[in-house]
């Protein structure tokens, strides 16, 4: 049975200890005594337990939502330091998180003390766990009381005379004292930057690649800039120098020195809600890629997905319930191999497929961490033969090997990754390099597609139009995929006549030697009978 870890700690403050680490380290420990397999750890760094965070969105979310979905074994051991790393939510709110994660057919496991929670644990072990944890809310919600109050005070002086509220504030900001003044630091760089990339469109994880990619330092331990951190910093206020008291009280204009100016600020927080527009929030395992894409060509309502026995379809949602008379469903299969080709149409397979200049600059790095830990085994090595009776010396050659093991092990996959990334690819090319069964690929492509403004209307082929302009025609004939390029005008949409023409001048191109040059790929699972042929007549635009 495999085990995994779950590590947390609250607050900012507690970010320069060891507290992750030493609680994955007592994992490792129980897992070393135990022979069990420890096959991931999961940490929520800076998140509440107080307030449930980490179970809305954090990291314990993410475990309990593999759990849930089979990913994640019924049988297998959570790994806690105590009861409190779970939640410090009420004891009646906690108790029914351990039952749930028992009836998942978790065992979950605590190390300090260490005691088992699973389906024989009794009435007595419940109350433990019940009464630990009832302390633990009520220390945390005796520290939240006296902290509000604090704060309070502190706002209160901040709005009195802009009086500082000590050196909890964002990261590009340093309280000098004894003026008690907020000046700016070397990380107003990276906050500059990333309003200058979110204006010029990047999402945050373009933002965050970019950031990677050009060597800005991250706020905190963290190598990698990531997703969250991006976004926190476009919607903090503080960036255009304001403060916004946690005490529900008007915001203090002027309080701090700005890195952005209002009108920036306002701009990016449009272009956020512009890309949220196209964005999709669904969470299932298996995540509909066509999902706000796909139209009926022949009556214009949406598509959605329906099972028949073996196979899962494309139907339009007017003919399940008998209103339109001309449609036909579209296998599914076949209209995935479809969508890959329209990334390459649309030239937009750069988007899930990795980066080279990314991965080179990533593998640049890496070689040269490899290189300075290996200069610094070698120094330990040389310890070692100089003073072999230190066994200080030893255990130090015996960490460096590991991390030299695991810094080449890097190298290797990103040599390789960076060997395999092309922008020239087949079909069957592309079906190897990206992994249309990842949930995160599937929902980036289909965002990504929404905010190109492009729409696809099933007839006898695939009309796809972005914004007002056809751009081209799919079309499946005997298995094969064929594409035309359509160049009309804004505003010129084929009525479904004149789509189904195109379709069948495409189909007919497939059917000689070689598929002419409209040829794409096959299809991954043949059927034999490609998008079918419709009769009613009506405006596809």
């Amino acid at each position: 049975m495999r085990a995994y870890s779950y590590s947390r700690y609250s607050s900012e403050m507690q970010r320069q200890g060891g507290s992750i680490d030493r609680q994955q380290t007592l994992a490792r420990n129980w897992c070393e005594e135990h022979n069990v397999e420890l096959a991931e750890a999961f940490a929520d760094e800076a998140v509440s337990g107080f307030h449930g965070d980490n179970l809305a969105t954090g990291a314990l979310s993410m475990f309990i939502a593999r759990v849930k979905t089979g990913e994640i074994e019924r049988g297998s051991y959570l790994l806690l330091e105590n009861l409190d790393r779970l939640t410090r939510l009420s004891a009646w709110e906690a108790s029914g998180l351990l039952q749930d994660l028992v009836k998942l057919g978790i065992v979950v496991i605590t190390l300090r003390p260490e005691m088992r929670f699973d389906h024989t644990s009794d009435a007595l072990d419940l109350l433990k766990a019940i009464l630990h944890m009832d302390n633990a809310h009520k220390e945390s919600a005796r520290k939240s009381e006296l902290g509000e109050r604090e704060w309070a005070k502190r706002f209160a002086r901040a709005r009195e005379n802009k009086h500082h509220i000590g050196n909890r504030v964002s990261n590009w900001l340093t309280l000098v004292r004894p003026d008690g003044r907020y000046y700016v630091n070397e990380h107003a760089f990276a906050v500059g930057r990333i309003f200058e990339l979110c204006l010029q469109g990047l999402g945050s994880t373009a933002i965050s690649q970019a950031l990677n990619a050009e060597g800005y330092r991250t706020f905190n331990k963290g190598k990698r800039w990531g997703t969250t951190a991006v976004l926190s910093i476009l919607q903090n206020r503080a960036a255009i120098g304001e403060l916004a008291p946690k005490d529900g009280g008007e915001p203090i204009q002027g309080y701090f020195t700005p890195v952005v100016d209002v009108a920036t600020f306002d701009a990016a927080q449009a272009k956020i809600t512009e890309r949220r527009t196209g964005k999709i929030t669904k969470q299932s395992a298996e995540f509909n890629i066509w999902q706000k894409l796909v139209y009926c060509g022949v009556c214009g309502s949406r598509m959605h997905i329906i099972q028949r026995t073996k196979f899962r379809y494309l139907t339009c949602a007017n003919r399940r319930y008998g209103q339109c008379e001309g449609a036909k469903n579209v296998r599914l299969d076949e209209s995935e191999d479809v969508f890959l080709l329209m990334l390459r149409e649309l030239h937009a397979l750069h988007f899930v497929l990795p980066d080279p200049k990314r991965i080179s600059q990533e593998l640049t790095a890496a070689e040269g961490r490899l290189q300075a830990e290996q200069k610094k085994h070698a120094v330990w090595v040389r310890k070692v033969e100089d003073h072999p009776e230190v066994e200080a010396y030893h255990d130090l050659v015996v960490k460096g090997n590991a991390q030299v093991k695991a810094m080449k092990s890097e190298v290797e996959r990103l040599t390789m990754e960076l060997a395999g990334s092309s922008d020239k690819l087949t079909l069957a090319e592309t079906r190897t390099k990206i992994d249309m069964a990842d949930v995160d690929t599937r929902r980036r492509a289909n965002a990504f597609l929404h905010r190109l403004g492009v729409r696809v209307y099933i007839a006898d082929g695939y009309l796809v139009l972005q914004r007002d302009e056809a751009r081209a025609m799919f079309a499946v004939d005997k298995n094969r995929v064929g594409c035309l390029g359509l160049e009309g005008k804004p505003g010129e949409i084929p009525d479904l006549d004149a789509a189904n023409s195109i379709a069948k001048g495409v189909k007919t191109l497939l059917a000689k030697s070689g598929g002419g040059f409209v040829y794409r790929g096959d299809l991954t699972t043949p059927n034999g009978r490609g998008t079918r042929r419709n009769t009613s007549q009506r405006d596809i635009g």
